[in-house]
């Protein structure tokens, strides 16, 4: 098909369940205009991070490689300056690129002279707008909720208000007992000012003023539905807590585990041998999770399900501003996360070194009616370091031999059924401590511990919910040598190119 050089916009939102969304089939939640755009275009039944952590995952998003190829092994770090994305590339062949909202490539709470992206220095905004990391330009909001209050969008606040109203904003009334996962929180900060809003308010002035001459790369950012979960009080779209499933755990079942799954869930990864010199990303020092009543454990998932319900609202003000502007047919829009969130799932909260679906596997939507045919859903795999192959497969450029995915479109035009037969995924919590790698495969799961005699394997086709380990069991040794010898054969593809990640 001879088509003219699309459009790009890639959207994360961070830390975001498939659940979350009613177009993957939930029922105590509803999501009309991500439902909408899903239909219009292909739904990912089985889309998976690189990484079940922030900055790595995103790195793998928008390098297309994986976490021991780019180096920004975990939150705290930098993305390698010299790491080349999907911007650069695109802006090298005449695209206009910019980024609005999280982007999370440096640490937020590092030294001004460390990260641009810090919070602990506010003199740089809102003056700086790039470049940065291959995006000319940039609108960017740092950190979550009531902590995340700043950069450009925090700037953007502050100049509307009192500064008395502006620290006011950075308190929220915790409803739930304090001490787990993202809690619930009453929060009386303004709609008109939330972060949501705000990274669509940006995101519509872009689209609206673009000139029509040039193709644009733009990378949109939600900083939800991230812990803490902070709703606005005015928000009325409320999902009932009484509807939300308890978190789907059974009492034993991490008892066959790798330690550090009971020792997360009772708060003791601040003693635990595995920790290295870095807090655990996502569980920090660790709450008893043991402690959360049924009501807070409805409620804490309620709120982060409103998060998500005012991200639903922006997008379909983002897609209407999409077709005002004459611009829906040559534009590829995907949607996706970071990575998941546990919600007190299997006995924990949060993120951190467990490869649960709940975890790694992420809602993606995309839509490109040049190309794509809409009503799709695929079960086939698909991996985040496919997305800038994918992407510049659609834009008729060349995919570089540096990149580590594959490029979908044959799958995604109906050519082929699928485009890869297993997947990898990476978590590096300290490079001297814990570091896992696991495959995915279309019926099971394989999870590596490098020095360790434990691991695991799932039977997904049997065993969707990951209750048993198998790694010890007899009857599943054909599969775990299999399996282990692919990983080893990733591996080795991997140490043909360029490594970041030092283990001296």
């Amino acid at each position: 098909m001879n088509v003219q050089r699309p459009n790009i916009i890639i959207i994360t939102t961070d830390q975001q369940r498939t659940d979350s969304l009613s177009c993957y089939g939930s029922t105590f939640t509803d999501t009309p205009h991500l439902d909408k755009f899903a239909s219009e275009g292909i739904c990912f039944e089985r889309a998976y991070c690189a990484n079940p952590v922030c900055t790595p995952a995103r790195a793998s998003i928008f390098t297309g490689k994986y976490v021991s190829r780019h180096g920004a092994w975990n939150v705290g770090m930098n993305v390698p300056d010299d790491e080349p994305m999907i911007s650069h590339r695109l802006l090298d062949v005449g695209y206009r690129t910019h980024y609005i909202g999280k982007a999370h490539f440096q640490p937020f709470g590092a030294s001004p002279e460390q990260s641009i992206e810090t919070r602990n220095n506010t003199d740089r905004y809102p003056e700086f707008r790039g470049p940065y990391y291959g995006f000319e330009t940039v609108e960017l909001a740092l950190g979550h909720a009531t902590y995340g209050i700043a950069g450009h969008y925090g700037e953007w606040v502050r100049s509307q208000i009192s500064e008395q109203t502006f620290a006011s904003y950075s308190k929220a009334r915790r409803l739930s007992q304090v001490g787990f996962g993202g809690g619930a929180h009453d929060w009386d900060i303004p709609l008109k000012y939330h972060n949501s809003v705000w990274t669509a308010d940006r995101t519509i002035d872009f689209l609206t003023n673009h000139p029509t001459d040039k193709p644009f790369l733009l990378a949109v950012g939600f900083q939800d539905p991230h812990h803490p979960h902070c709703v606005p009080t005015e928000f009325e779209e409320r999902v009932d807590p009484a509807e939300v499933p308890l978190p789907d755990f059974v009492e034993g079942e991490l008892a066959d585990k790798p330690p550090h799954f009971m020792e997360a869930r009772c708060g003791q990864l601040s003693k635990s041998k595995i920790r290295g010199k870095f807090a655990i990303a996502g569980q920090g020092g660790g709450a008893d999770f043991r402690k959360v009543s049924e009501h807070d454990a409805r409620l804490g998932r309620a709120y982060y399900y409103n998060m998500v319900k005012i991200i639903d609202q922006e997008m379909g003000r983002i897609l209407s501003c999409l077709d005002e502007c004459g611009l829906r047919d040559n534009t590829l829009v995907l949607f996706t996360t970071d990575h998941g969130e546990l919600l007190g799932d299997h006995g924990l909260w949060m993120k951190g070194p467990f490869h649960y679906e709940q975890l790694v596997r992420v809602p993606t939507l995309m839509r490109y009616p040049a190309m794509i045919p809409s009503e799709q859903r695929t079960h086939a795999l698909f991996s985040h370091v496919d997305i800038v192959p994918t992407v510049l497969a659609a834009a008729g450029l060349p995919i570089p031999s540096d990149t580590d995915g594959v490029d979908a479109m044959p799958m995604l035009t109906g050519k082929q059924e699928s485009v890869r037969d297993s997947l990898l995924i990476e978590c590096v919590d300290d490079p001297q401590g814990l570091r896992l790698k696991t495959i995915v495969t279309d019926t099971r799961k394989l999870t590596w511990y490098c020095g360790h005699p434990y691991g695991e394997l799932y039977d997904l086709e049997n065993d969707p919910s990951e209750r048993v380990n198998q790694w010890d069991n007899p009857t599943y040794a054909a599969d775990k040598a299999h399996l282990i010898a692919a990983i080893l054969e990733e591996m080795e593809i991997l140490e043909r190119r360029v490594k970041r990640i030092s283990y001296a």
